[in-house]
């Protein structure tokens, strides 16, 4: 993901013969992405990968503010105790793939709003979360921004894991703020002109 600069346009044929693939799966692909608001087909012109606009970013932004905390209270409730676990190991000695953070991150976040059990909710939450992606990508290069989330995750992990719906809420909206200025600064090297 984010090999592509926002506003450049993608060459299915290429694209297609660099995966020695017809193009077939290649449009497919590209009508997802296009679904999650990630590229746009422009007929006659081809496929142009989307920047985020500040307001698919500010809805970005208020709809995780909205919706996560209660995944948050609702998980702390349901979520499957050895799978938190697990999840806690990492941010504890998280490493420093890059990659492998973000992996996490967005591992965490996805399995928090399953546990709301609201098919409507995950579907909506895939695609911010997708976008999301490219905005993490480019603010994993700002300084100590890992140390401050990987504590803040693993605090909302011990929230859930102690069964606290309150507490887990009250750590996910203190995660969302603190993520929100490191969104916000990335957004900036994505947003469309």
């Amino acid at each position: 993901m984010c090999e592509y600069e926002p506003m450049s346009f993608l060459d299915v044929s290429a694209i297609a013969d660099e995966l020695g693939i017809s193009r077939t799966p290649v449009r497919d692909a590209v009508s997802m992405l296009e679904q999650e608001e990630l590229v746009q087909v422009l007929p006659r012109h081809g496929v142009m990968v989307l920047g985020i606009s500040s307001d698919l970013f500010s809805a970005m932004i208020s709809t995780r503010k909205i919706v996560e905390p209660y995944a948050a209270r609702t998980a702390a409730l349901t979520a499957d105790e050895s799978i938190m676990a697990g999840m806690r190991e990492v941010f504890t000695d998280p490493g420093s793939d890059i990659s492998a953070l973000l992996e996490a991150d967005q591992k965490l976040h996805r399995y928090i709003v399953f546990c709301t059990g609201n098919s409507y909710i995950i579907r909506m939450m895939d695609s911010i979360f997708s976008n999301s992606y490219r905005l993490m990508l480019f603010g994993s290069r700002m300084p100590g921004v890992f140390a401050i989330s990987n504590r803040e995750h693993a605090e909302l992990i011990d929230a859930i894991l102690e069964r606290n719906p309150d507490k887990a809420e009250k750590k996910m909206l203190m995660h969302l703020s603190h993520s929100e200025q490191t969104s916000y600064d990335a957004a900036g090297i994505l947003m469309k002109k």
